[in-house]
């Protein structure tokens, strides 16, 4: 699979310290390359998935596992979890290379994810430890696969300040949009209502160390941080 595109845009792209560290890729494929990954995402979304969640709102459908026979989506994931990727991640987030960062096969918690109408994440830090990985979770990777997106649809992904827990910055859920952000018990993130029909599609993908390498990040393992949802709002 071609990646230059995304090896170029990485080494470009400049990190928002605030409200805690992350980093946005817009067009991060070609669009040779994103039409050919969407096209297998249409095959792989005529598969059962490894999950189904129901709930009110309709079914919210996980894929962990991913046919080799779909040869461009397989390739886009291998390069999300190769050296070469994690290195340009730990360039970005100033992790020192002594510190080893794994991907997560397992995509527990993760993987290829259809959140249906109605549905939402409300804000929360996520777990720190993964019991599949055996090891601690410190970067999330979302990459949004929603062609003609627009603000309208909603799902879109707020990140807060870690201490007035308010809004301070929005990401869109366009296809094409990498982004990438430093997470520990104070990166309090959520994502607003999808509206009319919109089925917001990601790839949801997380990487791990060995301990954790944030101060705001405790050894004891704990499950999702989530806020009081009546005093913060979307």
């Amino acid at each position: 699979m071609d990646v230059a595109q995304g090896k170029k845009s990485l080494q470009k792209v400049e990190v928002n310290r605030y409200p805690f560290a992350h980093f946005i890729v817009k067009n991060f494929l070609n669009e040779i390359e994103l039409d050919k990954v969407l096209t297998d995402l249409e095959v792989l979304e005529e598969s059962s998935p490894t999950s189904i969640f129901k709930s009110n709102f309709g079914e919210k459908k996980e894929w962990k596992k991913f046919s080799g026979d779909l040869v461009h989506l397989s390739g886009f994931l291998e390069y999300l979890s190769s050296a070469d990727f994690i290195e340009s991640l730990q360039e970005k987030f100033n992790i020192p290379k002594e510190i080893k960062l794994y991907p997560d096969s397992t995509y527990d918690g993760g993987g290829y994810v259809i959140s249906p109408p109605g549905s939402y994440l409300g804000y929360h830090a996520d777990f720190n430890f993964s019991s599949q990985a055996e090891k601690y979770r410190v970067l999330n990777v979302l990459v949004y696969m929603n062609r003609d997106y627009q603000h309208k649809n909603g799902g879109v992904l707020h990140l807060l300040d870690p201490d007035s827990k308010t809004v301070e910055a929005e990401v869109l859920p366009e296809a094409n949009t990498l982004l990438a952000f430093f997470t520990d018990d104070i990166s309090f993130h959520g994502v607003s209502k999808n509206k009319q029909d919109f089925y917001r599609r990601s790839f949801n993908l997380y990487y791990y160390a060995d301990q954790p390498i944030s101060p705001n990040q405790g050894f004891d393992p704990h499950k999702t941080i989530w806020l009081d949802t009546e005093i913060h709002h979307h």
